[in-house]
């Protein structure tokens, strides 16, 4: 009778255990890359992301995060995607006008007023339309986090107007339409991934960046440049993207989870980059940046606003932008 007591013992102890691997391996684990570094806000939100998917989901579904470009930079993470080795991935919006140009409309210098008007744009009809259009490269976009408005740094002199910028070798995205951007402004445009920045900059092989306030401190960039100017030419929005394939072989409950789980994130990491900004700039101060507020934002805007939208609405025609400006 003790031997079959015990033997009842064993067998409940491996049921369990099998019970427990089962579940472990019902889990569908996600990967998502992306290049922000461990401070910044993207990763604080990947992380809230991830507890909104396995609370959600029971966990069932496990996303696991991966920052600081550790999955490879934009581009193979894009490819990544788009062929499956990688489940899920964010870029911003500059990354992706390779495959849909008329996703380049939202990079396009001062075509936002403010954070209000870009938010009203990406969360409403004509954001959703631009991440339709991704579909046909086998992503499936899910949700618009932020970079934000961008500001030129540079290790050379101050940047109040357009004249200051001449000259300067400065990193931008792949975008033709930043890269065109800095050539009307009479700089040298130098393409490269974020990774690779903060070694260029510290080697001097470009003089400036320009991303915004909490890239710039969130990767260090203070330690390698000494003047920022507050341009706010542009503003630049994340898009987070899974593969089309995977996602569409998910239940509808599932699906409907990773967008919404995908865009309350989103609008938490928004806030965080609102908050953070001011307190930001009295950090990178206190580094030993020259803080330049008083820019000729104006000036900056008529030498490259309009031959950007003139040579947009030669491609793409003018519905678009439109369409945004009525969003003001």
């Amino acid at each position: 009778m003790k031997n079959n007591k015990n033997k009842l013992r064993v067998c409940g102890c491996l049921l369990l255990l099998a019970c427990s691997v089962w579940r472990a391996d019902a889990a569908t684990t996600l990967r998502f890359g992306f290049a922000g570094s461990d401070s910044d806000t993207q990763s604080l939100a990947a992380k809230e992301f991830a507890q909104l998917i396995k609370d959600g989901s029971n966990g069932e579904l496990v996303v696991r995060a991966f920052g600081n470009s550790m999955l490879g930079n934009d581009q193979a993470m894009i490819a990544g995607v788009r062929g499956g080795t990688i489940e899920m991935e964010m870029s911003g919006t500059p990354n992706f006008s390779g495959l849909t140009p008329r996703m380049s409309v939202l990079d396009l210098p001062f075509v936002f007023a403010d954070s209000a008007h870009a938010y009203r744009v990406l969360d409403g009809e004509i954001g959703q339309k631009l991440l339709d259009d991704l579909e046909t490269h086998n992503l499936k976009g899910l949700a618009y986090w932020e970079v934000g408005f961008r500001d030129i740094t540079n290790s050379r002199k101050p940047v109040r107007v357009p004249d200051d910028v001449k000259g300067l070798k400065i990193r931008t995205s792949s975008n033709p339409s930043q890269i065109e951007a800095f050539r009307l402004l009479g700089a040298n445009p130098q393409p490269l991934p974020l990774a690779e920045l903060y070694n260029a900059l510290e080697m001097k092989a470009v003089d400036a960046q320009e991303h915004p306030l909490s890239i710039t401190w969130s990767s260090g960039f203070y330690e390698v440049q000494k003047y920022l100017s507050q341009t706010h030419h542009a503003y630049t929005a994340l898009i987070v993207v899974m593969n089309k394939e995977k996602f569409d072989a998910m239940p509808e409950a599932q699906q409907k989870l990773l967008v919404d789980s995908a865009r309350a994130a989103g609008r938490s990491q928004r806030k965080m980059n609102a908050e953070n900004d001011s307190k930001f700039l009295v950090e990178l101060e206190a580094k030993g940046m020259q803080i330049e507020k008083n820019v000729d934002r104006e000036a900056f805007r008529k030498v490259v606003s309009a031959p950007l939208r003139e040579t947009f609405i030669k491609q793409h025609g003018s519905d678009l932008l439109e369409a945004i400006d009525a969003q003001r």
